[in-house]
């Protein structure tokens, strides 16, 4: 059973019921992977990646932002989360025993299905308190490591194993992705303080861009019907 199979099962009836429930239900608790018992050779490589995550609240801890103080999101405790939980767990379920029945794939996968939903929320404060440009290169890095981590789902379900070592890797690469990120938001644009007072304005660049794109599309709409009731009284 795997995750893409639930999405499936979802996608053909657009309703969560039983069916959907239970696939959901024996993809997160089942203890074992599609490569039970196989010689799958993982190198180094794969294992330092698996430490990817501990990397990445390591370095959220150097690169601490200003708007972490304004925020009411646990920033602290998600980094030392990542440090602490996420990387070890992901070594123990992906490197140690991917090809064995354990216990250490539904600990990884719940501490992962919560990690998700707290780095949405951690988007939420990006978009209220960050720099526009980091708030949209890191949805940007989030949707890609999705887009690898399902193609490492669909590698699974194919026992395509070189295939879901690729994948599997680039998703690993997420943290220092975010790293990369906030790096080059702070030492090459500046650091970004959007405090109390200007919390408006942090806003404003979204409403401008909408309010710019809602004229755009009206003149481009008024343009069309007028030139179409041009065309209407010539005939």
């Amino acid at each position: 059973m795997h995750l893409t199979e639930c999405i499936d099962l979802f996608s053909e009836s657009n309703v969560f019921d039983y069916e959907v429930r239970e696939c959901v239900y024996n993809w997160h608790f089942k203890t074992s992977t599609n490569f039970l018992n196989a010689d799958l050779q993982l190198n180094l490589l794969f294992g330092a990646l698996c430490w990817s995550f501990t990397f990445g609240g390591l370095s959220m801890l150097f690169l601490k932002p200003k708007w972490a103080h304004r925020s009411n999101f646990p920033y602290m405790t998600y980094a030392y989360t990542l440090i602490f939980i996420q990387g070890p767990l992901s070594f123990w379920a992906d490197y140690l025993n991917m090809a064995n029945d354990s216990i250490a794939h539904v600990i990884d996968r719940s501490f992962a299905v919560i990690m998700f939903a707290v780095f949405l929320w951690r988007l939420t404060s990006l978009f209220h308190f960050a720099r526009p440009s980091n708030f949209f290169l890191q949805l940007a890095a989030f949707s890609f490591a999705m887009f690898c981590f399902m193609n490492g789902q669909d590698a699974q379900e194919a026992y395509d194993i070189e295939g879901w070592k690729f994948w599997h890797n680039l998703w690993h690469c997420f943290p220092m992705f975010l790293t990369a990120i906030e790096i080059h938001d702070r030492y090459f644009l500046g650091e970004y303080d959007c405090d109390s007072k200007q919390q408006s304005s942090c806003m404003l660049w979204y409403r401008r861009q909408m309010s710019n794109l809602s004229m755009t599309v009206k003149s481009s709409l008024q343009r069309a019907d007028g030139s179409f009731s041009k065309k209407v009284k010539t005939m």
